[in-house]
C-alpha cells in the first residue's frame, strides 16, 4: 500500500465528558496508511481529524452563519455602529460570492469550505476503505467515519445544490469522493441529486445500524435517525422522514425538550436535547472567528427588561452595555435579527432573545448563543429534539396518511414548552410549521435550506436589510454558492458545465 500523510490537525478536539480516554488526543503527526491500522488509538485520531476539520472556523463557522442570513430573517450589520464587519459575511448576507478571490479571502468563501469539508471526508474515506482490515474495537469509530462523511454531503448539499425539490433527481448533485485523496489524482465527476442523496442516506443508515455510542460529542444511533429525517425531508420523501423522526425516540409530549431556562441560558452546553453537540474548548476553538463570537454582544439581559417580556428591544446607548451591568464580551457581533422577524414572536415566548438594540435599523442584538466561559468556547448543536418535533408534525400535515390531529398536537407540545399560545386545527398549516421552525431553529444553518426545499422566494421584508438582495424568486440559481474555480481546472472529471448555473 501506497504510503501517504494524512495531515492531521494540531489541535485536536478534547471533549472532556468522554469516558474513554483515548479520544482525549494529544496533537497528532501525520500518519501512514499502515500505521492508521496498527491501533485503535491510531484509528480515534484520524476520526478526531475528521471532526477537528468539520468544526473548522473556515467550514462550519462560515457556513452555519452563511446559511442562516441567506435566508429571510438574520442579517449582518453593515458596521456603522460600533462593530466593524471586517467583511466577514457581508458577501454571503449580500449574495455576492464569487469563483475566485476578487476582494480578499472573505469574498470568496466557496474554496475555504470545500477545502475543509473535503478534508474531513478524506479522513473518513481512510478508515471506510481499511473497514475490513481495522483493528479490534473500531466498529463505532467506523459507524462515526460513515456518519461525519454523510454530514459533511449533506452539507455540502445545502450549500452548493439546488434542493432535490425543485431540481429532481436528475439535478446537479455532489462530487462523491468516497476513496482516499493520493498522489495519482482527487477526480470524481459531479454526481445527480438522487445518486448524491442515496449515498448521505447510505452514510447515515450505517451509523444507525452499527453505531453503538451514546456520548453526544459523537455522532450517534439518535443522532442518525434525525439526520437521516432531515434528509429524507429535503426530498420530501415524508413518510420516510416522518419513520426516522420517530425512531429518535421521543414520545413527542414536551417532556424531553429543553425547559425555558435551558434554552435561555445561552445555547453554549449540550444538554438533553442535544442528540449531537460540538465541544470547542480553549485549545480548539478559534475565538473571535468563532460561531458565538459573531452572535455575542451581551449574554444576559439587560437590568431592566428580561427574556421574552413585553418590553424586549430596548434601544441602549454603546455605553449603555459597559455602565449598566450588562454581560459584555467583544466578539464581532454583527449577525443581527430583522425586526420582521421579532415581531414573528408571542410576547411570552423564551426563544424571544433579543434584549436590546444600538439602532432599530442596524437590527436586534440576540444572545441565543453564547460562550460558557470566555470568548468562542461553547458547545454547538449539530441535532437537537425539537427538530424532530418540526419534522413529525409536517409529515403528519403533508405524508401520504395526514393525521392533522396529531401532528397538531405535536406542535402545540412544542409551542407549550416554548411558552407559546396553542393554535386551532384552522392554523395547522405548513406556512405555520415553517413559522415555527424559523422560531425554534435560527441560528443553527436551517434558514436557506427551508426556503430551497419549500420552494419559497427570498423576501427580505421592511427597510432594515443592508443587502441589495431584498427578493429573489423561488428556486433562483443565486441560492446556492459557486463551485470552486480549483475543483473545475483539477479535477480531469470535471467540466466548466459542472459550474453552478449562475456563476458560469
Amino acid at each position: 500500500m501506497k504510503a501517504k500523510y494524512l495531515y492531521v490537525l494540531l489541535f485536536l478536539f478534547s471533549f472532556s465528558s468522554c469516558s474513554d480516554d483515548l479520544l482525549y488526543q494529544e496533537p497528532s503527526t501525520s500518519l501512514t496508511d499502515e500505521s492508521v491500522l496498527e491501533s485503535a488509538e491510531n484509528v480515534k485520531a484520524v476520526l478526531m481529524g475528521a471532526y477537528s476539520w468539520t468544526g473548522h472556523f473556515h467550514y462550519l463557522t462560515i457556513g452555519q452563519i452563511s446559511l442562516d442570513v441567506m435566508g429571510n430573517d438574520l442579517k449582518i450589520s453593515n458596521g456603522n455602529y460600533h462593530y466593524s464587519t471586517y467583511n466577514w459575511l457581508m458577501y454571503s448576507y449580500a449574495y455576492q460570492q464569487y469563483p475566485r478571490e476578487f476582494d480578499g479571502w472573505w469574498s470568496a468563501y466557496s474554496p475555504y469550505m470545500w477545502e475543509k469539508a473535503y478534508k474531513a471526508i478524506d479522513e473518513c474515506n481512510q478508515i471506510i476503505v481499511n473497514a475490513d482490515k481495522l483493528p479490534e474495537g473500531c466498529d463505532d469509530l467506523l459507524a462515526q467515519a460513515y456518519g461525519i462523511r454523510g454530514w459533511n454531503f449533506l452539507n455540502l448539499y445545502h450549500l452548493y445544490c439546488a434542493s432535490y425539490t425543485s431540481a429532481g433527481p436528475s439535478g446537479q448533485g455532489l462530487f462523491l469522493r468516497l476513496t482516499p485523496a493520493d498522489a495519482s489524482g482527487d477526480n470524481a465527476p459531479r454526481s445527480d441529486l438522487a445518486t448524491s442523496m442515496k449515498r448521505i442516506i447510505d452514510d447515515f443508515t450505517y451509523v444507525y445500524k452499527n453505531s453503538t455510542g451514546t456520548d453526544s460529542y459523537f455522532i450517534n444511533k439518535r443522532a442518525a435517525a434525525l439526520l437521516l429525517a432531515r434528509t429524507y425531508l429535503d426530498m420530501g420523501e415524508y413518510d420516510n422522514a416522518r419513520m426516522y423522526a420517530e425512531a429518535v425516540g421521543s414520545p413527542f409530549d414536551g417532556s424531553d425538550l429543553m425547559t425555558k431556562e435551558e434554552y435561555q441560558s445561552g445555547f453554549n452546553t449540550i444538554n438533553s436535547e442535544w442528540l449531537w453537540g460540538f465541544n470547542f474548548t480553549s485549545e480548539t476553538t478559534n475565538i473571535y472567528a468563532s460561531i458565538p463570537s459573531f452572535y455575542q454582544v451581551a449574554t444576559a439581559k439587560d437590568k431592566d427588561s428580561g427574556y421574552g417580556t413585553p418590553s424586549y428591544g430596548t434601544q441602549v446607548d454603546y455605553d449603555y452595555l459597559l455602565k449598566n451591568g450588562v454581560d459584555y464580551l467583544v466578539g464581532y457581533g454583527t449577525v443581527r435579527v430583522a425586526k420582521s422577524f421579532v415581531d414573528i414572536f408571542e410576547n411570552n415566548d423564551c426563544r424571544k432573545l433579543f434584549p436590546f438594540y444600538l439602532d432599530s435599523k442596524d437590527g436586534y442584538i440576540t444572545s441565543k448563543f453564547t460562550s460558557k466561559v470566555s470568548l468562542g468556547i461553547a458547545d454547538y448543536p449539530m441535532c437537537r429534539l425539537a427538530e424532530a418535533y418540526l419534522i413529525e408534525a409536517e409529515c403528519l400535515l403533508k405524508g401520504s396518511q395526514p393525521d392533522v390531529v396529531k401532528g397538531l398536537q405535536i406542535l402545540n407540545a412544542l409551542r407549550v414548552k416554548r411558552g407559546e399560545s396553542q393554535l386551532t386545527s384552522a392554523q395547522f398549516t405548513s406556512d405555520e410549521i415553517w413559522k415555527e421552525r424559523r422560531r425554534e431553529l435560527y441560528g443553527e444553518g436551517f434558514a436557506l435550506s427551508d426556503i430551497k426545499r419549500l420552494q419559497k422566494p427570498l423576501e427580505r421584508v421592511g427597510e432594515e436589510h443592508w443587502s441589495d438582495v431584498i427578493t429573489l424568486p423561488a428556486n433562483s440559481p443565486r441560492m446556492m454558492f459557486p463551485i470552486p474555480a480549483d475543483e473545475l481546472d483539477y479535477n480531469k472529471s470535471a467540466t466548466s458545465d459542472d459550474q453552478n448555473e449562475y456563476w458560469r
